[in-house]
């Protein structure tokens, strides 16, 4: 799979959303207009990496609204990959064939604190010498 493979499901899966598509704008490899709305955003690559990582990044000087688009992780990577990107704000859209999962929408992230965790952390801090 290459990215000129995920460029049309993506592009017919924000069309269907009612987005004009454009491919290669600015380096960007998707962009997405909707009446007023602020531009979205879609990197493609074959599969995930810091690469793809990097580049969400950078695109959000942009817009908030970036995704990244990417091939099936493995399975056991996928919770970790959609963490991540949730933390940095990023959506992510995992394109399998000519269909598109969205399994994050970009949006700010808001740690929620964990007390017990950090209780247990302190606990522990405090028993150990040395």
């Amino acid at each position: 799979m290459s990215e000129a493979d995920l460029y049309l499901p993506v592009k017919r899966f924000l069309e269907a959303q009612g987005y004009a598509v454009k491919g290669e704008v600015k380096d960007c490899d998707v962009v997405a207009v909707r009446g007023a709305e602020a531009p979205v955003i879609v990197e493609l690559k074959p599969g995930f990496s810091l690469q793809l990582l990097l580049q969400g990044v950078d695109r959000q000087a942009m817009t908030d609204a970036v995704y990244l688009a990417f091939g099936p992780p493995k399975r056991r990577q996928q919770s970790d990959i959609v963490k991540l990107c949730k933390r940095l704000g990023l959506g992510v859209l995992v394109v399998t064939g000519d269909f598109v999962e969205p399994l994050a929408d970009p949006e700010p992230y808001q740690p929620r604190r964990n007390s017990r965790r950090a209780t247990m952390l302190l606990k522990e801090f405090a028993h150990r010498v040395g």
